[in-house]
């Protein structure tokens, strides 16, 4: 798949771009995320994966619009709110109901915008770390 020609993605940017400065809507979908993350199966590698890389990027998201992390990069911070609003809308290129494949996009969308995002990812992990290590040390 080709995320640069996914229309819906392209649609999700563009909501994503209009949430940027709105701490309180982006807190909302946050809470969809989590909501449709509870309702998505654990069974397969494909959906831990998936989990566990929403969870990454909710809690960075989070310290971000709560100020207590700055990301670097705004370009990163629109395309990781636009994956989380492809990821919670049932209809996109292949809509969530279809059986067995319905969130293969999903996933496509999330591992592509992981990658572009992996060196910001890794910066909030390592500080993630430090805050639960100095914590630790108290």
């Amino acid at each position: 798949m080709n995320i640069s020609t996914n229309r819906f993605f392209k649609i999700a940017l563009d909501r994503a771009a209009r949430l940027a400065g709105k701490p309180g809507r982006i807190i909302s979908l946050l809470a969809q995320l989590s909501l449709k993350i509870s309702q998505t199966s654990k069974e397969s590698l494909n959906m831990r994966v998936l989990r566990e890389h929403f969870f990454v990027i909710g809690r960075m998201i989070k310290a971000h619009i709560s100020g207590t992390y700055k990301m670097k990069s705004m370009r990163v911070f629109i395309m990781l709110l636009a994956a989380i609003i492809y990821f919670i809308n049932p209809i996109d290129l292949i809509p969530d109901f279809v059986f067995g494949i319905g969130l293969a996009d999903d996933l496509a969308v999330l591992t592509w915008v992981y990658k572009v995002a992996y060196d910001e990812v890794t910066l909030f992990r390592n500080w993630e770390d430090s805050q639960i290590n100095s914590v630790t040390l108290s």
